[in-house]
């Protein structure tokens, strides 16, 4: 799935800081993620989280720190952040699939407008994929016709045709109906489990513990803790922790 050298963190992140108004969002953040690791950003809302994974592929600005991607600096002038992006696959909590576009479209454009793949090669790419998560039949509606589910399992399947290093998740099922949840959670295993780089921001922490190879706590734009979820969500050592997890768990 990747180029990536095993040795060499996909992402390094060295003393992060975003601020908004004053308030500082992501306060000296500094951690690797790794080829093949399942990291998991955990923490209450308003915890700098979200801001933390849009700093990663530059959707916001950091104020300061640095952000190395397979060994070269992305936030500096003159970077060439379209190459960047076309590495790092992005799903948001809202799907952001083009609503004029069938899915099929939707899909493939991104590959053939960046001249990752021909038209050919991504349509082949692309219906293998949907008839992977079974909506091949769904390739030639547009997205308004599908469920909350679907539209989540194409857009990762829209980040998978670009055959990224890493996926970042941002909430991916916090907009969908409980009953839609399982089957995007589902799919995200899979990846996982075939060594996927996947960086996830969620509040599912049962999906957290399971899947995880790491998990990062984040409160007030802080990492406080970070390790194995056996450490981090059934024996955190953090007060602030502690609390978080007796109120969810």
């Amino acid at each position: 799935m990747s180029n990536v050298d095993p040795a060499d963190p996909v992402f390094r992140v060295n003393h992060l800081v975003k601020q908004f108004n004053g308030l500082r969002a992501v306060n000296d953040v500094s951690t690797e993620i790794h080829q093949g690791e399942a990291v998991f950003v955990l923490g209450p809302s308003g915890s700098g989280k979200s801001t933390f994974l849009r700093c990663l592929n530059l959707l916001e600005e950091p104020g300061s720190g640095e952000i190395y991607f397979k060994g070269g600096l992305i936030n500096r002038p003159k970077a060439d952040i379209n190459k960047f992006r076309q590495q790092v696959g992005m799903v948001f909590q809202h799907f952001n699939l083009f609503p004029h576009l069938t899915i099929l479209e939707n899909i493939t454009i991104a590959p053939v407008k960046t001249g990752r793949s021909s038209r050919a090669e991504a349509t082949a790419k692309a219906d293998a994929l949907l008839k992977r998560i079974g909506l091949y039949d769904k390739r030639d509606v547009y997205p308004q016709q599908l469920s909350g589910g679907q539209k989540q399992r194409i857009a990762i399947v829209r980040a998978l045709v670009m055959n990224p290093d890493v996926i970042l998740f941002d909430e991916p099922t916090s907009a969908l109906d409980p009953e839609m949840v399982g089957e995007v959670l589902a799919l995200m295993k899979d990846l996982a489990q075939e060594g996927m780089t996947m960086v996830v921001v969620t509040h599912e922490i049962g999906f957290a513990r399971e899947v995880a190879s790491r998990v990062m706590f984040m409160d007030a734009g802080r990492v406080v803790e970070e390790g194995t979820p056996a450490d981090v969500i059934d024996n955190p050592k953090n007060p602030r922790l502690q609390e978080f997890f007796s109120k969810v768990l």
